[in-house]
């Protein structure tokens, strides 16, 4: 079972929030759909790693990770787009889908981002059907409609009320 999304309430004494969600998602595009319900319900601006420019990421108050996991890992375009910034003294968020929940697959972009001044101010995990060849051999189906609730309340709890 997924545990439950953690963040940090101290955004709430925000009014007014700029977010960016920036995403790596492919073969089964399970990362894009959680982040197209978080960025419906937070208003925000949803771009693929790829449509990102490193000077972009000053104008936002906020800005979320998110990826499959791959082989235990955030895909690497996320790390090679976040390694060319100096400093991103923000606000971030990060969010995965995977076979299984395990908060390591976390660490080592938590410690990039916080290694460039960032603020983790939530983790959000949700199961993505895994495979290989056009087979599923786990979470066959996900994510879901109840899944998708799950992320569109954690990001509801990111923002100023």
């Amino acid at each position: 079972m997924y545990p439950p999304a953690t963040f940090i309430p101290s955004l709430t004494n925000v009014t007014i929030m700029n977010v960016l969600i920036i995403y790596k998602s492919y073969h089964r595009m399970n990362t894009e759909t959680v982040a197209k319900a978080m960025a419906e319900t937070m208003n925000a601006t949803l771009k693929k790693v790829e449509e990102v420019r490193p000077e972009e990421l000053a104008g936002y108050d906020l800005i979320g990770i998110g990826s499959g996991i791959y082989v235990g890992k955030y895909h690497k375009d996320l790390f090679r787009l976040l390694e060319k910034i100096p400093r991103l003294e923000k606000d971030v968020f990060l969010f995965s889908t995977a076979g299984g929940p395990d908060e390591k697959y976390d660490r080592p972009m938590k410690e990039l981002l916080i290694g460039k001044g960032s603020r983790i101010v939530g983790e959000f995990r949700c199961p993505g059907a895994a495979g290989l060849l056009g087979f599923t051999w786990s979470n066959k189906g996900h994510p879901d409609e109840q899944d998708l609730e799950r992320a569109r309340a954690f990001a509801k709890g990111l923002m100023p009320v």
